[in-house]
């Protein structure tokens, strides 16, 4: 339990710091105007708005939530290392393995916040291309106006009080609690049956290949700097997103893998795996794919394997580094 409060409270810190950098929020107002003007980009593919905006906005969440995890878990363990600030963590009852599995699940933490925000704003804005009689898209209009100016009045008010009486939360608890109230207003004021509750699922596996990114990003992040750490991350991207055409060589005229192949299928991430916006934009244009809960399953017990092995292999990386 010691061990257990030690690795929360070291992911509670790195949480928090990982919500208030700047970049956090550079992306997220990033993604958020990709996602908000998809509808725009969907004219020119007639037919096929609902499919473009789904497609566009999980491809958006995907490729921003990679580059905030890359940035988070870089710095976040380069930056306590380079400033001795670890080397003083490390002093107090805190084991490395203790410390690096806090960081990690602080990462996670951090990224899986970001998926929130941008999945509420990605299914806002798909309802906006499902809406076949123009007064139906106006109350959806209204609602989500409505939304948005009772979460600018929470957290003004939050900022003023702050300011004037030196009470109340700081800004990004302002922040979230703003997004709280105008997220629960708006699926209030809409019913359920008018969400696309299958994005969830989508957002749930790029959560997955964030998860396993950080893992290899905390690895590297241990022994090498953050320009190395950036480069290191994005080949592990790109090997991941290739791994089936890496191996294609090593399978024999059965098309079965050899033992060299066996071995490098095993090695090599499959981050493919967590692509499924084919799955949950076809059916915008053809009767709804179902995703299996087998699927579902056994991609996140890949996730958690692999990203257990490469935080080993980070804990092994880490044991033999020098921080004085």
């Amino acid at each position: 339990m010691r061990a257990l409060k030690r690795v929360v409270a070291v992911a509670a810190l790195t949480g928090t710091e990982g919500l208030r950098q700047p970049a956090f929020f550079v992306l997220l107002v990033c993604a958020v105007a990709l996602t908000a003007l998809a509808p725009q980009f969907a004219v020119f593919h007639l037919g096929e708005d609902a499919k473009m905006v789904t497609d566009l906005g999980l491809s958006t969440i995907l490729t921003f939530s990679t580059l905030l995890a890359l940035l988070t878990a870089s710095t976040t363990i380069t930056d306590e290392i380079e400033g001795r600030t670890a080397l003083t963590m490390l002093a107090k009852p805190l084991r490395r393995e203790e410390f690096l599995l806090g960081k990690y699940l602080g990462v996670v933490f951090t990224v899986g916040a970001f998926v929130l925000l941008m999945t509420v704003i990605l299914m806002a804005t798909l309802r906006t291309q499902q809406y076949p009689e123009k007064h139906d898209l106006d109350a959806f209009e209204y609602a989500a106006k409505s939304a948005l100016l009772i979460g600018l009045v929470i957290f003004g008010g939050c900022l003023v009080a702050r300011l004037l009486f030196s009470r109340g939360p700081g800004a990004i608890t302002a922040f979230w609690l703003a997004y709280a109230a105008a997220t629960a207003y708006l699926w209030l004021m809409l019913p359920a049956a008018q969400w696309d509750w299958r994005i969830l699922i989508g957002a749930l596996f790029v959560l997955l290949h964030a998860c396993v990114l950080s893992a290899f990003a905390v690895a590297l992040a241990t022994r090498l700097t953050l320009v190395q750490t950036a480069i290191g991350t994005a080949a592990f991207f790109i090997a991941g997103h290739a791994s089936g055409t890496l191996v294609a060589p090593f399978r024999d005229a059965h098309q079965h893998l050899t033992a060299f192949g066996s071995v490098l299928r095993g090695i090599l991430p499959d981050l493919d795996q967590f692509n499924i916006t084919d799955a949950l934009a076809t059916p915008y244009l053809d009767k709804p794919v179902p995703i299996p809960w087998e699927i579902v399953t056994g991609s996140s017990l890949y996730a958690l394997l692999y990203g257990i092995a490469l935080l080993t292999l980070a804990a092994a990386l880490f044991s033999r580094r020098e921080l004085a």
